[in-house]
Formats: structure tokens, sequence, C-alpha cells
């Protein structure tokens, strides 16, 4: 039985389970890797905070930096969060120092993860983030192991449990999207300050880490075109499920016949009768396209102590294990740049605009579209008492196939002869 020595850096909730799996689980984990692993060391804002797990007897380090680097660890475990600060000095520090480092810490690998895996190869060391991406969903181990021979043609799926909670809410108890995020935030599935999430960032790290690894290229978060959920009303979610919908912030990462990749973080109108939108409250869903299995579907919690630190476990068995496939699923050197040229993308379109009650709207509305090519599958004029005493009137619009071009240009001639004073809604709709 061979000893693994573990640091763990952060003991928010996360780090919290996973010193709990460690205490409760050892003769589990001793059994099924042949290892006696032992907490060296701890470190965090406030030894003396109150938390739900012991932490007297491990070893305290007032400075993260000395226990990255410090001779007697083999694994560190950053939970430190966030793109830099702190956390990316400690990644840097452990890996230099030879040590392998787990994170759980997607905002840093979408941003500094070509530097920090460069750094680990140089450095004989392993960098592992299987619960940076969705909870306990293995979605990295899958693609890097399970599917590796397929060649892939597209990742998308649901990777943020805040949004897709506070969606689920106004979906089904008519919540506002301000209620449904309050109560998303007394549960404890939103942060205090929810921007990173509402507004589609979290999403978007997340995404551009498996755009990579499907496609084999470097992380390019830069390149995420990246739409939240803020501006989404009850009134959208209603009138999609008139229309046989339901909302979604989905995040889409495809390849082109020409090659080239488009990754996009958007709001989405699926079918009810699609498997994604089947999901939901807090979880999470995956859906993988390959060209020998067809589609798979990985769905599971996405988020919370345990499934995160249980996706933290899975990367410490692999060290243990000596596991050495490539951290992104092709060897760094083979990885391509990015590749950030798009064709012009085409869908049928969902609009919600709010425009003076007076005669020849619609009449407006039907020649802008005609204007600029697009023809409307459905426009329908609903009833709202609190927008009629201002005299306005929401009018929701499913286009035909178009382009994002043609329907903001479209929404431009509607304004110039109906004011809204609202920005329209519009959202795709998702094959």
């Amino acid at each position: 039985m061979v000893d693994v020595r573990v640091g763990i850096i952060g003991l928010g909730s996360v780090g919290q389970g996973v010193v709990k799996i460690l205490s409760d689980n050892i003769s589990l984990i001793q059994k099924k890797t042949n290892a006696k692993i032992s907490i060296i060391g701890v470190s965090g804002k406030n030894k003396n905070k109150q938390r739900e797990v012991q932490i007297n007897r491990y070893q305290w380090f007032d400075n993260p930096i000395s226990l990255a680097v410090n001779v007697d660890a083999d694994i560190i475990v950053e939970l430190i969060g966030g793109e830099d600060g702190i956390a990316l000095q400690v990644v840097e520090s452990a890996l230099k120092a030879g040590k392998n480092v787990i994170t759980a810490n997607k905002a840093l690998i979408a941003k500094s993860g070509n530097y920090l895996l460069d750094l680990a190869e140089k450095n004989g060391a392993k960098l592992l983030f299987e619960a940076a991406i969705a909870g306990s969903i293995p979605i990295v181990k899958t693609l890097k192991e399970s599917v590796a021979s397929n060649t892939i043609s597209a990742i998308y799926g649901i990777l943020n449990g805040t949004c897709n909670y506070i969606l689920t809410s106004m979906e089904k108890e008519g919540m506002s999207f301000d209620d449904a995020l309050k109560r998303a935030q007394e549960l404890g599935f939103a942060e205090a300050d929810p921007t990173f999430d509402i507004e589609g960032y979290d999403a978007a790290h997340k995404l551009s880490i498996l755009s990579s690894m499907c496609f084999g290229q470097k992380i390019d978060f830069d390149h995420v075109k990246i739409q939240g959920i803020k501006a989404i009303e009850l009134d959208d979610i209603r009138a999609a499920s008139d229309y046989g919908y339901t909302i979604r912030l989905l995040g889409i990462a495809k390849k082109n016949k020409d090659g080239h990749i488009s990754q996009v973080v958007r709001p989405s109108l699926l079918s009810k009768e699609s498997d994604l939108a089947g999901i939901e409250w807090e979880k999470n869903a995956v859906t993988i396209r390959g060209n020998y299995f067809k589609e798979l579907l990985i769905s599971g919690p996405g988020a919370g102590r345990y499934p995160t630190a249980s996706a933290i476990m899975g990367d410490i068995f692999d060290i243990i294990n000596n596991t050495n496939y490539p951290p992104l699923g092709t060897p760094l050197k083979a990885l391509s740049k990015s590749s950030n040229e798009m064709n012009i993308e085409t869908s049928r379109f969902y609009l919600r605009l709010l425009l003076p009650d007076i005669s020849g709207t619609m009449a407006s509305i039907t020649n802008a579209m005609a204007k600029n090519g697009i023809s409307i599958d459905d426009i329908t004029q609903r009833i709202s008492k609190k927008m009629k005493d201002k005299n306005l009137v929401p009018i929701t619009i499913i286009t035909s196939t178009t382009d994002f071009t043609s329907i903001n240009k479209a929404v431009e001639d509607i304004n110039k002869n109906n004011y809204s004073p609202t920005t329209p809604n519009i959202i795709t709709i998702e094959s």
C-alpha cells in the first residue's frame, strides 16, 4: 500500500466535502486504490471559522503557497476559486514544484488553462479538472476516454444549475425572474452575487474547456459568444409554453463542414418533447454527438458539495492509478490554434416586442419582416392588462429559418415606425 499525501487549499463547501469523504470513506478508498490517503495540511481564509467538519487534526497553513510547495505533499487540491489572484499563484507554484494539482476552478482553466497545462507537462506533474465542469457528471473522463475514438461534431447542454433552477421555477411555479433568483440564493443554488451565473459566464467557462477537448484545439474562452438569462421574463416562459417549447440556457459548441468552431452560450427554446427540456431545477446535462455512437446524453447534479467533491475524488483516484490520458484529450503539442471564423448561423427565432396599441402595427411588422427576407410562421397579439394601461401591446413572433443579422435589421425597421420602449427579446429556437 502506497502513501498519498494531500494538501487542501480552500475550505468552503466543496473543500469540506472532500475532507468528509476522505474521513468517512477511508476504508473503501484504501480497498479500491491500495493507497493510504492522508491530508497533510489545509489552508483557508480563517482558521477559526465554524465549519461542518473538524480540521483541528490537520496542520494549518496561514500561507497557502507554503502548502502548495510543501515537500511532503503529493497532490494539491485547489478550491479557492477565481480566474487569477491567489488561486492562480497556488496552482502555478504547485506545478513548478512538481506537485500534481486537482482543481474545481473552471474560470482558472478557461482563462489560463493553456499556460498551466503546459507548465504541468514541463514539470512532470498533472493538472486535472473533472470537478470544474458539471459537478458529478464525468464529462471530462468521458471525452478523454470513453468516446476518444469518435470524431465529435458537437457538444451542447445545460451547464449552469443556477440558471436552470431559475428558469424551472418560472416555468413550474409562475415565479418572476427576481423571485426565482431570490429563492435560488436562499437555497444555496445561487451566490450572493449571481452575475457570473445569470449572465452566462460560468457556462461559457465550462463550454470553452469542453470545446477544446472535443475539437482538439487550445482553450479559447475569448471567442465564446455569451448571452445570459437576465432578460427572460415570465411572459416569455408562458409564450414559449403556448408554442410547445420550454426555455433553457444552453452552451453549444460545434464544428461546421469547413472545420470552423462556433461556441455560444444563450437562452434557447427547446421542444417540450426533447431530452434537454426534461432537465429541470439545478440539474445539468451534456449531449455529445459522435460519428460512431450518434448522440450520448449524460445528466446529473451539476453542483453542490458532495457531487463536486466526488468528482475531485475521481481525479485523486486517477493520479493514484497513474492514469495517463492527455488532460484535454489530445496531446498539448498536437492542439491546434483556435478557429474563430464562423459562417452565418441560421435558425428559427422567437421574438417578443412591446409596441404601441395603434392601427397598422401588425402591418408594419409583417412589412419589416418581408423587407428583410423573413417569413413568419406565427404572430400573436397577447393580452396584458398591465401593458394595456400603458397603451402597449405584447406581440410574439415565431420566424421561419433566417439569420440573426436579418432579425436585428427587421427589429430596427419595426422600431422606426412603432417605437418600442423596451429592447425586444430575441431567442433562438434550437432544432
